[in-house]
């Protein structure tokens, strides 16, 4: 059976059970997967991962009768598949913007019709970025003058505000709002004594003359190509999260890639206080074209730390650091090994979610094996793609997936385990010109 009758099977089962209580592994098993490739092949192939799937259907179900019926939101909310109305309510919100009681009053209309997965693959990639991402826009900022103030702070966490706040008491009363723009980026700074410091230059655009304050230098604010998108500034996490959102899933995709000009946020403030944030995140049109190769890869030792859980990447993370600190070579040369990283593609909200880095070895190491595993990456067929480094890659393993399951000739080998490795160019900035070859394993499928 192909992957899209696998996975319109699965859609069919939901839409005839959206009132029941579903297993994932049931699920599977009535479309002739694993649970593993469940996750990767629904999420490639209709760009929602499962679970969000079955919530955005019950959602606008519950939506539908809402607005059409007298039926009460603690009815709407048992058959939606949950316990309580509290529980409803949140996801509903959530999901649709509205509690349950507001939406019955509102002017607005949510829909999330049933995917029919035939009609939406040969559209996919050319209709995909507009509809995930339509508040996603490319401008070109021309170079104007600007006054930079530098703050310095302890923690990166939330600097950004701490910034905002610092230059809004200093200039208070010295600016007109209707014509002041405040811009912000991160700046590296040198540790001092063994002690990190985390910069953040505040660049506010404003008529030439305005700003006296001996904290302010007037610099040029360089402009350049950016994508930009709106985001709430409720918390740095949100935040955060839609920079990795930009970076892993967006700018894959599409024709750009990372400029060499800085990242750059856009503060939006009502009273003093930040509201939300414009993201411009640099780009430039791509200069190669990423296509995706099959190659045939020999067995390589790997030694890695894994971890599971909400948790796992850091945790993963910080145990390979404490690692390498430890080694006799401390350098990371790419004589010893490569770097890379693989984890649970598409079920990054299941409970089995899992985060694994390393060092990918190709030549007799001198390697001390205290706190970390040890084990051989199959050899065999690979579908492989080498691009800048995105973040997560989720953009990349998205389109990745996808063409292995509708090509046809190939089929995902459960036996192995998908990869990224890391590679650094000599003297090159590290995000910047770094690169990742993304390693997906298959099976050719037999006649």
């Amino acid at each position: 059976m192909r992957y899209q009758e696998s996975v319109q099977r699965a859609i069919d089962y939901i839409e005839t059970h959206l009132d029941e209580e579903m297993e994932l592994a049931g699920l599977a098993e009535l479309s002739y997967l694993s649970v593993a490739q469940m996750y990767r092949v629904f999420s490639s192939l209709t760009g929602h991962p499962i679970k969000d799937y079955i919530r955005k259907r019950r959602m606008s179900v519950a939506a539908d009768h809402l607005r059409n019926s007298k039926r009460s939101i603690e009815d709407l909310a048992w058959e939606s598949g949950f316990e309580s109305y509290h529980s409803f309510a949140k996801v509903f919100k959530k999901i649709v913007g509205l509690t349950p009681s507001a939406y019955r009053q509102a002017d607005i209309y949510y829909s999330f019709e049933p995917i029919r997965l035939e009609e939406r693959v040969a559209y996919l990639e050319d209709r995909e970025q507009s509809e995930r991402f339509p508040d996603v826009k490319v401008i070109r900022f021309m170079p104007e003058k600007s006054y930079a103030y530098l703050h310095i702070s302890e923690q990166e966490l939330g600097m950004e505000n701490e910034a905002f706040r610092v230059i809004n008491a200093l200039l208070s009363g010295q600016i007109s709002a209707s014509k002041t723009r405040v811009f912000g980026h991160n700046v590296d700074l040198p540790e001092i004594e063994g002690i990190t410091q985390y910069g953040y230059r505040v660049l506010v655009v404003c008529e030439e003359g305005q700003i006296r304050h001996p904290a302010f230098r007037e610099i040029e604010f360089v402009g350049g190509l950016y994508a930009v998108r709106k985001v709430s500034a409720k918390s740095p996490k949100l935040v955060q999260d839609s920079w990795d959102q930009l970076l892993s899933d967006w700018l894959p995709k599409s024709t750009f890639e990372i400029g060499t000009h800085p990242y750059v946020e856009e503060f939006i403030a009502y009273n003093g206080k930040v509201a939300r944030m414009n993201l411009y995140l640099p780009v430039q049109r791509k200069q190669r074209n990423e296509s995706i190769v099959v190659v045939s890869l020999p067995p390589t030792e790997a030694y890695f730390c894994k971890e599971h859980g909400a948790g796992a990447q850091e945790a993963a993370e910080r145990r390979l650091i404490d690692w390498h600190v430890r080694q006799p070579y401390g350098s990371g040369r790419d004589d010893e090994g490569y770097y890379y990283m693989s984890y649970l593609y598409g079920a990054d909200d299941s409970e089995e979610y899992w985060w694994e880095n390393g060092i990918l070895v190709n030549a007799q190491a001198n390697l001390l094996e205290a706190g970390i595993e040890r084990k051989c990456m199959g050899a065999g067929l690979y579908a492989c793609r080498e691009s800048k480094t995105y973040g997560q890659l989720t953009g990349i393993l998205d389109t990745m997936h996808r063409w292995i399951a509708v090509s046809g000739a190939y089929r995902f080998d459960e036996a192995r385990q998908w990869f990224a490795s890391y590679h650094t160019l000599a003297d090159g900035d590290i995000e910047r010109d770094s690169l990742v070859k993304v390693y997906i394993p298959i099976l050719l499928v037999e006649e």
